[in-house]
């Protein structure tokens, strides 16, 4: 093959720099997608595992509730004490700080026991000699790492102001922490206290939100781990800090089979766009291939040269596409991490870039093997044909697809058969595996469809075009529906592109229309904390906020709403909520409630009967009214009768459980609050007493207090937070596209150059033949365009409907972006006419004469 790749492919590729860019784009940009969006997964995981590690210091074992920082009664770590081989235990709290000049300045905060061997075992040390009695006794004593003290201008000894759950209080600032062990963890944005100022400054006094065991010899975790399950409450997990890498991976996962989805559809637009392209090249050089079959060159020999250039292109693409994935998971990595972090109510920081060989070879492998299949088909055909046919005027019109329309709509119908059947079992076996098979096997019903219907469209224009057009019309009308196959496929890339493009919006103001319905909008104003645990939802306050806010004058009452991540029931992880009674009683949930009698539902919950379940918990669980769900509590599981389910929450991705304040309280033993739901007097001024609230709580908490249509503001901008990676993703289909649909279109129309050149000859003036070239170029775009807004509300409601709703959890009403997908149509439309100006331009300036010695 050597021989004739250097001879022919290689002279022939030289001679057309376009064709070769658009082919090597095409597989080289769904390449780059896919292997930034891997390379962002494995960076995620990784920094999250190491975090974890390093959290964990040398801890053999985990004693945790959940994957959040929920809190359970401190005496567990005495009982994991006394197990005989644990040498030590340690207990230890997470929180948030924020300093209260700096609201966007947020800490982690780590409490540990400063006076044990803690310090060793998490490898916590001061840059300069620190007394730890100092810091012991001073409750509000704290250590930063030296990385944040030098971006903020903190020193040893200053005293700063940070806002915590109990308030606003002063930290003063007792050392400066080595950057190694656990002070590597979160970037360098890290704060650690003495176990019990922690817990007093974070409200969880008593509480642990995990405790660390070290043992005392290798290879007994195992066995320690079973018998600390046996004495322990059995809502407790006993595990290797690995293994809870591993179940955060589980909890993510699903975002991550979601990227993967549409960089797969992604790629899948950019096998299309290589076979139109490849289709395109083997035309040009068809005349060629019939020389080499005229003079004895064996057909197979043809088919293998022509597979060995694709499999050449295909690897020499993926190579550039993995380097452009580089680059791009650099840009991205901060936003997906960021949509995580909204999403899942936790916050990512990434650090490490993580990229191994195998996944460099595997991305190189999958572009080539794309590259491959594209070009299989013009392969096979101009192999197959008879030298005399590819010498003839019409061999174009030869080698494109040419079987009959009933074939062509027979398989699109079997291929949407197929697409349900995938919706249904993925909605049976929640597996994201069919939801992608449902998608690709959509995808590829419309190019099936796409030849006959531009054959339609063609045969209508053979009518329409020269009555209201003239002999521009015509020329358009006949260039048309000469080779619909062709001008077919070339429609179908231009759909497949947009069709992810609106698809990615869909998905996005579906979640941000389906928000504004959220039950937690009652009242008039809501008062919460201006920090958040990673997401969009607010560090609670204490309990005591609500006293002062009754005492506010214009103040009707006060209700009040708790979100508690992290909690584990069955394999999904759920919030729990707390509600106050006159939340309860409150129209926006009574409307919420789906299922079940709302108003003895509400009576049950609110004494202590029931609880609530969100639509997505009950679709993931099977479960409904009546039914009795085990959710684990600090101690234990606690049985609770599901009185009613409610659409329209937003509370946790995976589901959540409501329930009243008391019964929260007294499971839970935290009484604090994510919301404050401030309900007016009659005729109050919401504005005067807003202000009041701000005096009433000025220097004991930092707080945002907003209406209640700031507070939809609020959420709608967490949504595009969540949803801004996407925007890019967005931008890159579209910028692929446009791409694709002016070399496709410029390459076509160039390649009858010499059928222009004899129009011309015959008396045709330019500026008509121009035209004629614009109107076909405008109607393969607006025909393609117009294909991928009707692919794309099906693609959209497989995607909104079922796999969103697997994937990610959330219960989303179906809202179509119809100002996204008018823009699509007329950017495709508008890019194509300018594709057809700049070909008719290049296609005239070949004099006449060249053109009739060429026929």
């Amino acid at each position: 093959m050597w021989p004739l790749l250097r001879r022919i492919s290689l002279r022939d590729y030289i001679g057309a720099p376009g064709r070769l860019a658009l082919m090597l784009g095409g597989i080289a940009m769904g390449v780059a997608l896919i292997a930034a969006l891997g390379i962002i997964n494995a960076s995620v995981l990784a920094n999250f595992r190491a975090s974890l590690e390093r959290a964990a210091g040398r801890a053999a074992l985990q004693v945790v509730l959940g994957t959040g920082e929920v809190g359970f009664d401190e005496r567990v770590r005495e009982t994991v004490a006394k197990d005989p081989d644990v040498e030590n235990a340690f207990g230890l709290v997470r929180g948030t700080l924020v300093r209260a000049d700096a609201p966007e300045d947020v800490l982690q905060l780590f409490g540990v026991d400063l006076g044990s061997d803690a310090i060793d075992a998490y490898d916590v040390r001061a840059a300069d000699d620190v007394d730890t009695l100092v810091v012991m006794n001073d409750l509000r004593s704290v250590l930063v790492t030296g990385e944040w003290a030098r971006r903020r201008g903190v020193e040893v000894g200053d005293t700063v102001r940070f806002a915590g759950p109990s308030g606003i209080v002063e930290l003063h600032v007792r050392g400066l922490l080595r950057p190694e062990g656990l002070a590597t963890v979160f970037g360098g944005s890290l704060a650690i206290m003495d176990l019990p100022a922690a817990q007093r400054l974070l409200g969880k006094d008593g509480r642990v939100d995990q405790v660390d065991v070290l043992l005392r010899g290798h290879g007994r975790a195992a066995r320690v781990a079973e018998r600390l399950a046996r004495v322990l409450p059995g809502s407790l997990r006993v595990e290797r800090p690995r293994f809870r890498g591993e179940r955060f991976e589980r909890v993510v996962g699903a975002f991550q089979a979601m990227l993967d989805g549409l960089s797969l559809l992604c790629l899948l637009a950019g096998i299309f766009i290589v076979y139109n392209t490849t289709a395109t090249a083997v035309t040009e050089r068809a005349r060629d291939l019939a020389i080499l079959i005229a003079v004895g060159a064996d057909r197979r020999a043809i088919r293998r040269l022509l597979l060995c250039e694709s499999a050449l292109l295909g690897v020499l693409a993926s190579v550039v596409g993995v380097a452009i994935g580089v680059g791009l998971s650099r840009v991205l990595l901060g936003l997906v991490s960021q949509s995580m972090g909204v999403i899942y109510q936790t916050r990512f920081t990434v650090d490490r870039f993580t990229l191994g060989w195998e996944q460099v070879a595997a991305y190189v492998a999958l572009g080539t093997v794309s590259a491959v299949i594209a070009a299989m088909v013009p392969a096979r055909k101009a192999s197959g044909l008879d030298p005399l046919e590819l010498m003839r005027p019409d061999f174009r019109e030869r080698l494109a697809i040419t079987a009959a329309d009933r074939v062509l709509v027979g398989w699109g119908v079997v291929l949407l058969g197929a697409t349900w059947v995938s919706v249904w079992l993925e909605d049976r076996t929640r597996s994201v595996a069919w939801g992608n098979m449902a998608g690709t096997l959509l995808w590829l019903s419309a190019v099936f469809f796409a030849i006959p219907l531009m054959g339609a469209i063609c045969r209508l224009l053979r009518v329409w075009l020269p009555r209201t057009l003239g002999i521009e019309g015509r020329m358009a009308a006949e260039s048309l529906g000469r080779s619909p196959g062709r001008t077919g496929v070339t429609a179908a890339v231009i759909a497949l592109s947009l069709t992810l493009a609106i698809t990615v919006s869909a998905v996005a103001t579906s979640f941000r229309e389906s928000e504004r319905d959220w039950f937690i909008l009652a009242g008039d104003l809501v008062v919460s904390s201006v920090s958040t645990e990673g997401g969009w939802l607010e560090t609670p306050l204490a309990g005591e906020v609500e006293d002062v806010l009754r005492g506010v004058p214009g103040v009707a009452g006060v209700e009040t709403y708790r979100a508690l991540e992290g909690q584990e029931l069955g394999d999904a992880r759920i919030a729990v909520v707390a509600l106050s009674r006159g939340f309860l009683a409150t129209p926006q949930l009574r409307r919420s409630i789906v299922v079940g009698d709302a108003d003895a539902a509400v009576s049950a919950v609110a004494d202590g009967d029931a609880v609530l379940v969100s639509d997505n918990l009950a679709d993931r669980l099977r479960v409904g009214v009546g039914d009795v769900l085990d959710v684990p509590t600090p101690a234990g599981a606690e049985a609770m009768r599901i009185a009613g389910v409610v659409t329209a929450d937003f509370s946790g991705d995976q589901g959540a459980v409501l329930m009243g304040r008391e019964r929260f309280a007294a499971a839970w033993g935290d009484r604090r609050v994510s919301h404050f739901n401030v309900f007016l007097l009659p005729g109050a001024d919401a504005d005067a007493v807003r202000d009041a609230v701000a005096r009433a709580l000025a220097g004991r908490w930092l707080v945002k207090i907003l209406t209640v249509p700031q507070t939809l503001a609020y959420h709608q901008g967490m949504v595009d937070r969540a949803f801004v990676f996407t925007w890019a993703i967005q931008l890159l289909v579209v910028a692929v596209t446009l791409a694709g649909i002016f070399d496709l279109l410029l390459t076509q129309i160039i390649e009858r150059r010499q059928e222009l050149g004899v129009f011309r000859a015959i008396g045709a003036d330019a500026p008509k033949v121009a035209r004629g070239v614009r109107i076909e170029a405008g109607v393969i775009g607006f025909a393609g365009a117009a294909l991928g807004a009707v692919l794309a509300v099906g693609t959209s409601l497989i995607w909104v409907r079922v796999n969103f709703r697997i994937l990610i959890g959330y219960v989303l009403g179906f809202h179509f972006p119809l100002a996204t997908a008018t823009w699509c149509i007329a950017l495709a439309s508008g890019v194509a006419v300018i594709a057809g100006e700049l070909a008719a331009r290049k296609a005239l300036r070949q004099p006449v004469l060249d053109a009739l010695r060429c026929e």
